[in-house]
């Protein structure tokens, strides 16, 4: 609002300032996981940090299919989710936790994803160190809680109770 605002208003002006107005990166915050594999990757923003809103097509980015939920990334190439990954996430939404399941670079829908998003030449991937079976957990104000090489069910349940503080 206040950027609209600064366009035909000058008293807003003064109010709007580049280096408070950029997403801030939460590295030591105690909501990111902790046993994840944040140190392992090569790339991509890490602990605390936004997702880099890549672009998926023509005015399609990936933060327009990120809403006030927490939004599992996954890299998946196979058709359905795993059995062990659907457990959890039964058991998390059973728990009250609003969790959206974003596959990346699959060819079609996959079973028991909320959302199947293109990656055709594999930008997405490469931006956020992701390779098949890797994964990102983001907080529901859109920063990176846990991410990893491989996706491991139960390191992803320990994840979203310590962001949401519950007993695990």
């Amino acid at each position: 609002a206040v950027l609209s605002l600064s366009l035909s208003q000058p008293f807003v002006g003064p109010l709007y300032h580049w280096r408070t107005s950029r997403p801030h990166e939460y590295a030591a915050s105690p909501l990111n996981a902790v046993g994840d594999d944040n140190a392992a990757f090569d790339a991509g923003p890490g602990h605390g940090a936004p997702p880099r809103n890549i672009a998926l097509g023509s005015g399609d980015f990936l933060l327009d299919h990120l809403d006030h939920r927490f939004a599992l990334l996954l890299a998946n190439d196979a058709a359905d989710l795993p059995a062990a990954l659907m457990a959890v996430l039964d058991e998390l939404r059973q728990r009250g936790v609003p969790l959206q399941v974003i596959v990346v670079g699959a060819q079609g829908a996959v079973a028991g994803a909320g959302l199947s998003l293109p990656d055709t030449d594999g930008h997405l991937r490469r931006r956020h160190g992701l390779r098949s079976g890797g994964a990102y957990l983001l907080r529901p104000d859109q920063h990176v809680c846990a991410r990893w090489i491989a996706l491991d069910a139960r390191r992803l349940r320990d994840a979203v109770l310590n962001a949401c503080g519950l007993k695990r």
